[in-house]
């Protein structure tokens, strides 16, 4: 039987955890054309819910159109992907999407490639100069509108990672694009990021082009009850018995994380499927094989790091709850000052290894936090 975890790509259907409220809270806003800036830290699930509800909207005839912004990394490239996007989820042939492109677009011209699978894919050339990209930007980032009015319909637009938005030049297409959505009474805007730090400041900066331009939705990790039950399901599907107290442990371990959990769960299915039983032990030597494949990238994390940082991670690893800048805290683990408890930190959650999650700072990857525990403390 095939394993049915799954991690480390967006997952749909069954593969998919029932989060019901957060799928009906974003259905209710791309009905309503409400704004929503989503945001959890990475491997949470975003991309799965969001491409999950989009295909639920699509079933009401809502026109939806999806970007992740780190295959853009600048701006042109973003307007590329963006145009070539609409015009797909408009178009069903080719045929039909050139004639849209060429109707549409006045800078934008449409060619065909064969990829390696033979697949046609529409692609842009275009001779860039300034005044070709605003022209550009115009014309795409208005069209949603001009679809929704020709067509009747609702559209709903994901930025996947907005964010990224910074590395072209930021503050400046911020208000680009603030300029236009704001006028935009039938389509929805989705903007998602890992990077909460950012996204929230997008948002909360009264000087941001964008500042309060939409609803603020956190995604939280999945309740403990409703996983447990998740994961024993997908067990019994193999008929393999595990315990609630192992099925407890495992969520010590991977302290309720979706990613890391089907990671975990995923590696017990290859290992205690002939026995059909999984008991403490195979947890445990599951968890050691888990970090001997991450290894070798854990060693070339860690050696990135300043010293100070891997005292902080170290301390962290072991003391997590704790306050971190109190002085019990920096003189137990030999932290020095708070202000370089302070700078280390904001360096470690620049770079995603920590996260602030309900005032208590915790690092990131559950996996490599056991690493330290057991391989350098």
């Amino acid at each position: 039987m095939k394993n049915p975890f799954k991690y480390g790509e967006v997952v749909t259907g069954e593969h998919f955890f029932n989060r019901e409220r957060e799928k009906a809270e974003l259905i209710q806003a791309i009905t309503s054309t409400m704004n929503v800036f989503l945001y959890a830290p990475r491997r949470y699930g975003k991309t799965s819910l969001v491409l999950e509800v989009l295909r639920e909207v699509e079933k009401k005839r809502i026109i939806c159109i999806y970007l992740d912004l780190l295959r853009a990394p600048n701006k042109r490239k973003f307007l590329e992907i963006y145009a070539r996007e609409i015009a797909k989820s408009i178009t069903t042939t080719i045929d039909e999407t050139i004639t849209f492109c060429k109707r549409a677009f006045s800078r934008f011209v449409p060619k065909i490639t064969l990829k390696a699978d033979k697949i046609p894919e529409i692609e842009f050339e275009i001779s860039w100069r300034r005044e070709t990209e605003e022209v550009a930007s115009e014309e795409v980032i208005e069209l949603p509108q001009k679809i929704a009015k020709q067509k009747k319909k609702r559209i709903v637009v994901v930025f996947d990672e907005f964010p990224e938005i910074a590395n072209y030049n930021g503050k400046e297409f911020e208000g680009q694009l603030r300029s236009f959505i704001q006028r935009h009474k039938d389509v929805c805007y989705i903007f998602t990021g890992s990077k909460r730090r950012l996204l929230l400041k997008m948002i909360g900066d009264p000087t941001r082009p964008l500042y309060k331009s939409g609803k603020i939705m956190p995604l939280g990790k999945i309740p403990q009850k409703e996983f447990e039950a998740f994961v024993e399901q997908k067990f019994r599907l193999g008929n393999i018995n595990i315990s609630r107290e192992n099925l407890k442990f495992i969520f010590d371990i991977t302290k309720n994380h979706p990613y890391y959990t089907q990671m975990l769960c995923w590696e017990l299915w290859e290992s205690c499927f002939s026995k059909r039983e999984i008991l403490r032990e195979d947890i445990e030597q599951t968890l050691q094989i888990v970090l001997d494949h991450q290894g070798e990238y854990f060693i070339t994390l860690w050696n990135n790091f300043s010293p100070h940082q891997r005292l902080l991670l170290l301390a962290l690893a072991q003391g997590s709850s704790a306050n971190v800048f109190s002085k019990d805290f920096i003189k137990r683990f030999g932290l020095g000052t708070a202000s370089s408890v302070q700078k280390s930190l904001r360096r470690l959650i620049e770079l995603e290894i920590v996260d602030k999650v309900n005032d208590i700072y915790e690092i990131s990857d559950v996996f490599f936090e056991h690493w330290l525990k057991e391989r350098v403390v």
